[in-house]
Protein backbone atom coordinates (compact mmCIF):
# COMPACT_ATOMS: atom_id res chain seq x y z
CA UNK A 1 0.00 0.00 0.00
CA UNK A 2 1.35 3.15 -1.13
CA UNK A 3 1.32 6.10 1.73
CA UNK A 4 -1.01 7.61 -0.69
CA UNK A 5 -3.68 4.64 -0.51
CA UNK A 6 -2.82 4.51 3.59
CA UNK A 7 -3.87 9.02 3.75
CA UNK A 8 -7.28 8.55 1.88
CA UNK A 9 -7.76 5.38 4.49
CA UNK A 10 -6.61 7.44 7.47
CA UNK A 11 -6.42 11.12 6.47
CA UNK A 12 -6.31 11.74 10.22
CA UNK A 13 -3.98 9.18 11.24
CA UNK A 14 -0.95 11.21 10.15
CA UNK A 15 -2.18 14.21 12.17
CA UNK A 16 -2.98 12.25 15.20
CA UNK A 17 0.89 10.80 14.52
CA UNK A 18 2.02 14.16 14.98
CA UNK A 19 0.19 15.67 18.21
CA UNK A 20 0.79 12.38 20.13
CA UNK A 21 0.66 12.88 23.81
CA UNK A 22 3.21 10.40 24.23
CA UNK A 23 6.40 11.61 26.04
CA UNK A 24 9.93 11.55 23.93
CA UNK A 25 11.68 8.28 23.74
CA UNK A 26 14.68 8.51 26.14
CA UNK A 27 16.92 6.84 28.55
CA UNK A 28 15.50 8.16 31.28
CA UNK A 29 12.14 7.17 30.29
CA UNK A 30 13.31 3.92 29.71
CA UNK A 31 14.80 3.67 33.49
CA UNK A 32 11.53 5.46 34.55
CA UNK A 33 9.45 2.23 33.01
CA UNK A 34 11.47 -0.62 35.19
CA UNK A 35 11.53 2.17 38.54
CA UNK A 36 7.55 2.30 38.41
CA UNK A 37 7.43 -1.61 37.18
CA UNK A 38 9.65 -2.45 40.80
CA UNK A 39 7.66 0.15 42.98
CA UNK A 40 4.80 -1.99 41.82
CA UNK A 41 6.70 -5.01 42.51
CA UNK A 42 8.06 -3.79 46.02
CA UNK A 43 4.22 -3.40 46.81
CA UNK A 44 4.91 0.41 47.22
CA UNK A 45 2.67 1.25 44.67
CA UNK A 46 -0.77 -0.17 43.57
CA UNK A 47 -0.36 -2.35 40.12
CA UNK A 48 -2.60 -0.49 37.82
CA UNK A 49 -4.51 -3.99 36.38
CA UNK A 50 -5.22 -5.28 39.30
CA UNK A 51 -5.74 -2.20 41.30
CA UNK A 52 -4.23 -4.56 44.47
CA UNK A 53 -0.71 -3.79 46.28
CA UNK A 54 1.30 -6.54 45.58
CA UNK A 55 5.32 -7.63 46.22
CA UNK A 56 7.09 -10.15 44.14
CA UNK A 57 10.60 -9.44 45.39
CA UNK A 58 12.04 -11.31 43.08
CA UNK A 59 10.56 -9.68 40.08
CA UNK A 60 11.94 -6.22 42.06
CA UNK A 61 15.39 -7.52 41.95
CA UNK A 62 15.33 -8.68 38.16
CA UNK A 63 14.05 -5.23 37.47
CA UNK A 64 16.90 -3.78 39.12
CA UNK A 65 19.09 -6.00 37.76
CA UNK A 66 17.70 -4.60 34.40
CA UNK A 67 18.54 -0.78 35.29
CA UNK A 68 21.80 -1.96 36.69
CA UNK A 69 23.06 -3.18 33.14
CA UNK A 70 21.73 -0.30 31.28
CA UNK A 71 24.02 2.11 33.71
CA UNK A 72 26.74 0.04 32.87
CA UNK A 73 26.13 -0.26 29.72
CA UNK A 74 25.41 3.04 28.50
CA UNK A 75 28.72 4.40 30.61
CA UNK A 76 30.60 6.83 29.20
CA UNK A 77 27.27 7.77 26.86
CA UNK A 78 25.34 9.70 29.00
CA UNK A 79 24.91 13.35 29.92
CA UNK A 80 25.26 14.41 33.31
CA UNK A 81 22.11 14.67 34.66
CA UNK A 82 21.73 11.18 33.00
CA UNK A 83 23.68 9.63 34.94
CA UNK A 84 22.98 10.97 38.19
CA UNK A 85 19.62 10.51 37.60
CA UNK A 86 19.87 6.83 36.98
CA UNK A 87 22.19 6.67 40.19
CA UNK A 88 19.51 8.47 42.35
CA UNK A 89 16.77 5.73 40.85
CA UNK A 90 18.76 2.83 41.64
CA UNK A 91 19.53 3.95 45.42
CA UNK A 92 16.16 4.80 45.69
CA UNK A 93 15.05 0.87 44.70
CA UNK A 94 17.71 -0.45 46.35
CA UNK A 95 16.61 1.05 49.86
CA UNK A 96 13.23 0.28 48.79
CA UNK A 97 14.05 -3.51 48.28
CA UNK A 98 16.46 -3.50 51.69
CA UNK A 99 13.24 -2.75 53.44
CA UNK A 100 11.20 -5.11 51.85
CA UNK A 101 13.60 -7.96 52.77
CA UNK A 102 13.41 -6.97 56.03
CA UNK A 103 9.89 -7.39 55.88
CA UNK A 104 10.30 -10.97 55.22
Amino acid sequence: MSEEEKKEECPSCEDTQKTSALPQASIIYLVESFFYQTMISLGKQMNPISKKFERDLEIAKFHIGIIEMLQEKTKGNLTPEEAEHINEILHTLRLAYLDEMKRT
